[in-house]
């Protein structure tokens, strides 16, 4: 096969989640995490900022947690505009009375939280590049230290009550992988793929993207690195990530590229679903083209 990279175009949209009781996970999404309410259907509903759709919710009456082995969602990571509005997130759990892990990446300073159906949320704020470490081999250092609850508190305008801000996106999404050492997932996301490593934590942990040594897609075998079981249709789990390119011809360019693999995919003009090797679901769309995420159980 000829050399391949991903179109430099490549960003992410929303992810797509069941969840057991949809008016339950509105009232945490909107009043605690807050999100802003999109749309809403009878079991299906779309979450995120003004303009931009981060969380597609489809509701699987009395969902269950799935086996921990699973592959599936490890978290997803809306990126906000400053410090301040991760204290704000922060700090709207803690007024909830709920946990919070706050950790310090150098890349990033992060809340990790997690909803009422175990899905977790990381709002992870960019520390400026001079601030970052870099390895000997030219990569982002990964850490994640232990960030004081305090000390992110006394950012200034940390205790202004608000919602997520308008200029919130998709960081990154980190999906949990099931093979020994990465090796499987490597060689599709990196060789079919055509993706970039960003970043590299021994074994167990790889972040791919395309540009500017920017981890879109993080995968991490830490959960399951001899094989998973699959999350079953009674669970609350991902069913899609959506993932943006800049028209039909970097879509159909990544359909020949699957095909020329052979690797199973279901291609149309403007949009590709496939699976990586552990069967994380991916949805490749043409940006403004994408319809709901979760209406589509890739």
């Amino acid at each position: 096969m000829t050399d391949y990279r991903m179109d430099q175009t490549l960003s992410l949209g929303p992810v797509a989640l069941t969840v057991a009781d949809l008016a339950r996970s509105l009232r945490y999404y909107t009043e605690v995490a807050g999100f802003r309410l999109l749309e809403r259907r009878t079991q299906r509903a779309q979450l995120g900022v003004e303009g931009r759709v981060l969380v597609d919710l489809h509701e699987v009456a009395g969902a269950v947690a799935p086996p921990p082995s699973s592959p599936g969602l490890s978290h997803f990571a809306p990126l906000v505009p400053t410090r301040a509005d991760v204290a704000r997130f922060a700090q709207r759990h803690l007024d909830a009375g709920l946990d919070v892990d706050l950790r310090d990446h150098v890349v990033s300073q992060s809340c990790y939280v997690t909803d009422p159906d175990g899905h977790t949320i990381e709002v992870t704020w960019a520390c400026p590049r001079e601030q970052w470490q870099w390895t000997d081999e030219g990569l982002p250092v990964a850490v994640a230290t232990p960030l004081a609850v305090q000390d992110l508190l006394d950012e200034p305008g940390a205790s202004r009550p608000a919602h997520l801000p308008a200029g919130t996106q998709m960081g990154h999404v980190q999906l949990k992988a099931t093979d020994d050492a990465l090796t499987r997932t490597k060689r599709f996301y990196r060789d079919l793929l055509g993706m970039e490593i960003f970043a590299r934590l021994g074994d167990g942990f790889v972040g791919l993207g395309v540009s500017d040594h920017l981890s879109l897609l993080v995968l991490t075998n830490r959960f399951s690195p001899q094989g998973g079981t699959p999350a079953g249709p009674d669970t609350a789990r991902l069913t899609c990530v959506d993932l943006l390119l800049s028209g039909p011809g970097a879509i159909g360019a990544l359909a020949e590229r699957l095909t020329a693999a052979g690797h199973p995919h279901q291609y149309e003009v403007t949009s590709l679903t496939t699976h990586d090797p552990s069967g994380n679901p991916l949805r490749f769309s043409v940006l403004g083209a994408a319809g709901p995420a979760s209406s589509r159980d890739a």
